[in-house]
């Protein structure tokens, strides 16, 4: 674990971006609905969470970097190195997603006849742009961020695909990567159905992240199992993370309590409830990010099962 908090940044980079991935794909689905269509507006709006939350990842991103010129030269090798396609697509998802947002959110503030400083002004010269698309644009331009958000993970889980270390190049780094995806963004998806005021989708999103907390528990299992068949020529993998199995226990008792409370929010239609569900739950995967990160480990100068 402590080796892990060396990567914070990545840590909080990966997991915020996974979230936003995940919650903007189920919100596109609940827009695809009549229902959701019918309060577009307040969706959109609700939205504005996600780039924020994005915004935050990459400005952390940035700090393992050293600086955000450092970016800019990573993106230098797309194609051919893992780390500049995960910094492409995921300014590409990050560049389209609140590219859409602001269109349609422009759109909506100038006919709602919201005023607020600064926004309304920026509103009004970006709503023109919209108005002239064409009809049904929104519906191709969520599909298309969709997508991009779904390679943008990929790339993500691709980077640490690395033959050298064992610990990560194995079935489960994907796993790891997509569950936090859909757990945490179905949990942030209720709570931004909760801010708008919409109850449609918060029932059956409330109950995807209880189905996906049960998975991550299953797959941490088998990961623990995997982790403990693994070694090089001086380690095994959980000699350097010697309390995985304590804080993968905090992990989900903070997924339990953070699920309860999302449950308990759709009665009470609470958001400050389900705000807490849902970072609870970030909690936890942040836990499982900084673990994943502390069991790096190469191969060495012995085969691996040597």
């Amino acid at each position: 674990m402590g080796a892990g908090l060396h990567e914070l940044p990545l840590v909080f980079f990966t997991v915020l971006a996974q979230t936003v991935v995940g919650c903007f794909i189920a919100l596109s689905l609940v827009l695809a609905k009549p229902d959701g269509q019918a309060v577009e507006n307040r969706l959109h709006y609700a939205m504005t969470i996600l780039w924020g939350l994005m915004a935050f990842g990459f400005i952390a991103s940035t700090t393992h970097l050293g600086s955000p010129e450092r970016a800019f030269n990573a993106l230098n090798r797309v194609g051919a190195s893992d780390l500049s396609n995960e910094i492409f697509t995921g300014s590409t998802f990050f560049a389209l997603g609140a590219g859409y947002w602001a269109l349609a959110t422009a759109a909506f503030l100038q006919k709602d006849g919201v005023k607020l400083p600064l926004v309304s002004p920026l509103a009004n010269l970006i709503a023109p742009i919209s108005s002239k698309l064409p009809k049904g644009w929104t519906t191709l331009g969520r599909v298309v961020v969709a997508m991009s958000g779904v390679v943008f993970v990929g790339a993500m889980a691709k980077l640490y695909l690395i033959p050298t270390v064992p610990t990560w190049n194995t079935i489960f780094t994907p796993l790891a990567f997509g569950l936090t995806s859909l757990l945490a963004g179905s949990a942030l998806t209720v709570m931004l159905l909760q801010l708008a005021k919409v109850q449609t989708g918060q029932k059956t999103f409330a109950n995807f992240t209880a189905l996906f907390a049960l998975v991550a528990l299953v797959i941490t299992f088998l990961h623990y199992q995997h982790l403990a068949q693994t070694k090089n020529a001086i380690f095994q993998a959980l000699d350097l993370v010697p309390g995985y199995m304590t804080y993968s226990v905090i992990r989900f008792g903070l997924i339990a309590v953070g699920v309860v409370g999302v449950f308990i929010s759709l009665k009470k239609q609470c958001v400050w409830l389900s705000g807490l569900g849902f970072a609870l739950i970030v909690a936890g995967e942040l836990i499982a990010r900084t673990l994943f990160y502390g069991t790096h480990m190469t191969v060495g100068l012995k085969a691996l099962g040597g």
